[in-house]
C-alpha cells in the first residue's frame, strides 16, 4: 500500500502528510513516499491515496467517494462535505459536465483525491461545503501501459473503459475512454395536501409516477505532453462526450380529478472541452509557473410527450447551449523559510436557452408557447497566498479578490467586486499530534440557467421556474481540529462551524390552476455547527478499520416565519480483510440523518455496501460488489407549511450484484 505522507487503514485510503505537516524526517521507514508533478505541502487538505482500493479499477468514481470520511453521497448522486455543498474538480480544473462526472469518470484513472474543507484563496470559492479535486495524473514506470475494466450488474447495467500511456523521451500520451449503458425503473410517489380556505380544509392530491428508463454515454479524453527543456512543458488536453436518454412512464393522478397520463421523454447532451498548459520549474527558490488556456461547450435537448389517457396529447421542448472561456496564471517561489502564491484568471461563461410546448392547452390549460433566455457571466480573479512558520506553527494566509458581471436578457445586470480571505495554521503538540485552525469564506453562484423565469413542465400539475432575483449565497467557515496518527493507529476531531447568509433552496408553492410549480429563493441567515471524529486502525493482523462520525446542529430559517433547530449525524463505517493469497474483502455501512429544508425536511438514508476482489494472476483481476443489500437507498422530501402540506417519496433501484474484470498491460523501460 502506497502513501504520499502518513497512512489511513482501512480502504486502501491514505491521509498525506499535507493534511497533518509531518516533516520527511519523521516518516517512518517502510512507508514509501510517492511524488506525482507539483507538489507543495499546505496545511488545507486532506490527501488520499485510493490506488489500492478493491473497487479502484472496476467502477466509476463515485463508488470510492461514498467510503471517504466527511463526504455523503444521497441516493441521487449529490454530493455534500459535512452537510454542505460541495465542487468537484480534476486535476485542479472544473470539468464539462460538472459535479456529474463522478458518474462516468472510471476509478482506475484516479490516482488520488484532495478533500479542502476550507480550502485555500488559491481555489475559486464556489460551494459552501468545499473542495474536492481528483488527481488523475500518474507518473509512468513504463513506456506503454494501461488497463481495460468492464462491470455488469443484476440490473442490466454495465460499463466498459480503456485508459493505456505512451511514454517516450520527451513525449508523453494518455488516453481514456469510457462507456456505459444504464437500466433503470423507478417509482416515485407524491401525496399533497393544500389550503382551501373556501372549503377550510385541504384538497388533496395523490400522484404515482412508474418510470422505465434506459441510457447510454460516451467519454473519451486524451492528453499530449511535451517535454520542452528539464524544466518546461507543454500539455495539449481534449475530452468529448454524448449521454442519450429514453425514458418511458405512467403517471396516475387521484384526488380533485382522476385521469392517467403516459410520457415519452427522451435527452440528449454533448459536451467539449479543449486546453493547453504551459508549466515550468525552476532551478531554485521551488519556482513553479503554470499558464492555462480553455474552450468548454454543453449542449442538450430534452422533448417530452405526453398523452392523457381519454384526454389530449401535448408535447414540451427544452433546449439550452453553453460555452466556458477560460485563462488562467499561477505562480510559486519560495522566499527563505516562506512560500508565496499568486495568481490571476479570467473565467466568461454564456448560456442560451430556448423552452416551448404544443397541443397543451386542451390537456393542461396552457396556451400554446415558445420562450428564449440568455444570460453570461464574468468572473475576474486575482489571488494570493503566503505560507511561513511562525514559532512553532506553519502559518498559510489568503486572500483572492473576485468581480462577477451578471447579465441576463430583458431582467437587469450586475457589477460586483467581493474579497475572499482564508487561513490555515498549523503545529506538531508531540511527534504523533498535531493542531491546526482553519477558516475561509466561500460562495455559492446560482448556475445561470436558475435565473430563467421561463416554467418548464413535467407532466400536467409539476413545474420549475427559475428566478431572476436569485443572489448568491456566502458561507464563513471555521474549524478547529486535533489529529493523533503513529504506524497503526490514527484518530481526528474536527469542531467546525458555519454561518451563511443569503441561503438558496427550493421553494414550492400551488398556483391558482392547481400547478405545483418549484423555483429557487434566498430564503436568509443559516447557521450549522457540529463534531466530527474519525478513527482507523487494525483489528487483527489482517482485519483493519475506518470510521467516521459527525454529530451536527442546524438552524435553518422556515417559511412560515421564525427560525427552526435540529441535531443530526451521519458516518460511514469500512471493515477491510486482506487476505493471506491476495484477496481483499470490504465492508462499507453509511448513513446521514433528517436535514431542515425552507418549508420541511428531507429523511435521512442508511445503506450497506460489500465486495470482494480476488486477483486472477498478475494482469487480471475480479471484483465482486453488492451495493444496497437491504434495498435503503430512498430519498423523501417533505413540505409542511400550513399552505401546503406534500411528501414525495422515491424508490431508485439500487441493489445489485456487479462482477468486474479488470485487466492491466504494460511494457517495461
Amino acid at each position: 500500500m502506497k502513501t504520499i505522507i502518513c497512512a489511513v487503514s482501512g480502504l486502501g485510503l491514505m491521509a498525506a502528510g499535507m493534511a497533518h505537516g509531518q516533516a520527511m524526517s519523521d516518516l517512518p521507514a517502510e512507508i514509501e513516499v510517492v511524488v506525482t508533478g507539483h507538489e507543495v505541502e499546505t496545511p488545507d487538505h486532506l490527501t488520499y491515496d485510493i490506488t489500492q482500493d478493491a473497487e479502484a479499477h472496476s467502477g466509476v468514481i463515485a463508488d470510492i467517494l461514498r467510503k471517504l470520511p466527511s463526504v455523503t453521497l444521497s441516493p441521487n448522486g449529490a454530493v455534500t462535505l459535512r452537510g454542505g455543498a460541495v465542487t468537484i474538480l480534476v486535476d485542479g480544473k472544473a470539468p464539462p459536465e460538472g459535479n456529474a462526472v463522478i458518474r462516468n469518470l472510471p476509478s482506475g484513472t484516479v490516482e488520488r483525491i484532495e478533500i479542502m474543507a476550507t480550502p485555500s484563496s488559491q481555489f475559486a470559492p464556489a460551494g459552501t461545503g468545499g473542495i474536492i479535486n481528483l488527481i488523475t495524473h500518474r507518473r509512468s514506470h513504463m513506456k506503454r501501459s494501461g488497463e481495460v475494466p468492464t462491470q455488469i450488474n443484476t440490473l442490466g447495467q454495465g460499463n466498459v473503459s480503456l485508459s493505456s500511456t505512451l511514454e517516450t523521451d520527451r513525449w508523453t500520451v494518455n488516453s481514456q475512454f469510457y462507456a456505459d449503458h444504464f437500466l433503470d425503473r423507478s417509482v416515485l410517489y407524491l401525496h399533497q395536501e393544500a389550503l382551501n380556505e373556501n372549503a377550510d380544509g385541504y384538497d388533496i392530491t395523490d400522484r404515482e409516477d412508474h418510470a422505465r428508463a434506459v441510457s447510454a454515454s460516451v467519454n473519451g479524453r486524451l492528453s499530449v505532453a511535451w517535454k520542452l527543456s528539464d524544466h518546461a512543458g507543454l500539455t495539449f488536453k481534449g475530452e468529448a462526450g454524448r449521454y442519450d436518454s429514453v425514458s418511458r412512464g405512467m403517471t396516475y393522478y387521484r384526488g380533485l380529478d382522476d385521469f392517467d397520463e403516459r410520457s415519452d421523454i427522451r435527452s440528449t447532451n454533448r459536451h467539449s472541452d479543449v486546453q493547453v498548459l504551459y508549466d515550468y520549474t525552476g532551478d531554485s527558490h521551488g519556482e513553479y509557473l503554470s499558464l492555462t488556456a480553455e474552450h468548454l461547450q454543453n449542449r442538450s435537448r430534452t422533448a417530452s410527450a405526453y398523452d392523457q389517457v381519454g384526454g389530449y396529447p401535448y408535447d414540451t421542448l427544452f433546449y439550452s447551449e453553453g460555452a466556458t472561456d477560460r485563462a488562467q496564471g499561477d505562480y510559486e517561489r519560495r522566499f527563505g523559510s516562506g512560500r508565496l502564491t499568486f495568481g490571476a484568471s479570467l473565467d466568461r461563461v454564456g448560456l442560451n436557452l430556448q423552452s416551448g410546448s404544443e397541443s397543451a392547452e386542451l390537456a393542461i390549460g396552457l396556451a400554446d408557447y415558445f420562450d428564449g433566455f440568455s444570460a453570461s457571466r464574468t468572473l475576474t480573479a486575482l489571488y494570493a497566498t503566503w505560507q511561513m512558520p511562525v514559532g512553532r506553527w506553519t502559518v498559510l494566509s489568503g486572500l483572492r479578490a473576485e468581480r462577477e458581471q451578471l447579465r441576463l436578457v430583458d431582467t437587469g445586470k450586475s457589477d460586483v467586486l467581493v474579497w475572499y480571505p482564508s487561513f490555515h495554521a498549523g503545529r506538531d503538540l508531540t511527534d504523533k499530534t498535531r493542531l491546526k485552525i482553519d477558516y475561509s469564506r466561500r460562495v455559492l453562484r446560482p448556475d445561470l440557467g436558475e435565473f430563467d423565469p421561463g416554467i418548464r413542465y413535467f407532466g400536467a400539475f409539476k413545474a420549475f421556474s427559475g428566478n431572476p432575483e436569485l443572489k448568491p449565497q456566502t458561507t464563513e467557515s471555521y474549524e478547529i481540529g486535533y489529529a493523533y496518527d503513529e504506524k497503526d493507529f490514527g484518530a481526528d476531531a474536527t469542531l467546525y462551524y458555519r454561518e451563511t447568509r443569503g441561503s438558496f433552496t427550493g421553494y414550492a408553492e400551488l398556483t391558482d390552476n392547481g400547478l405545483l410549480l418549484t423555483s429557487r429563493i434566498n430564503s436568509g441567515r443559516s447557521r450549522s455547527g457540529g463534531l466530527e471524529l474519525t478513527w482507523r486502525g487494525p483489528l487483527s493482523k489482517r482485519l483493519s478499520y475506518s470510521a467516521n462520525g459527525n454529530l451536527s446542529y442546524t438552524e435553518f430559517p422556515f417559511a412560515d416565519g421564525g427560525t427552526r433547530s435540529r441535531f443530526g449525524w451521519s458516518g460511514n463505517v469500512l471493515l477491510e480483510y486482506d487476505a493471506d493469497n491476495g484477496d481483499q474483502y470490504q465492508l462499507n455501512a453509511t448513513g446521514y440523518s433528517r436535514a431542515l429544508t425552507l418549508q420541511g425536511y428531507t429523511r435521512g438514508v442508511c445503506r450497506l455496501d460489500a465486495s470482494y476482489q480476488h486477483p486472477l494472476d498478475d494482469k487480471l483481476s475480479l471484483v465482486v460488489s453488492a451495493t444496497d443489500i437491504f434495498n435503503t437507498s430512498r430519498f423523501s422530501t417533505v413540505v409542511d407549511t400550513r399552505a401546503l402540506k406534500t411528501v414525495s417519496t422515491g424508490r431508485p433501484n439500487l441493489r445489485a450484484l456487479k462482477i468486474a474484470l479488470t485487466y492491466r498491460f504494460g511494457s517495461g523501460t
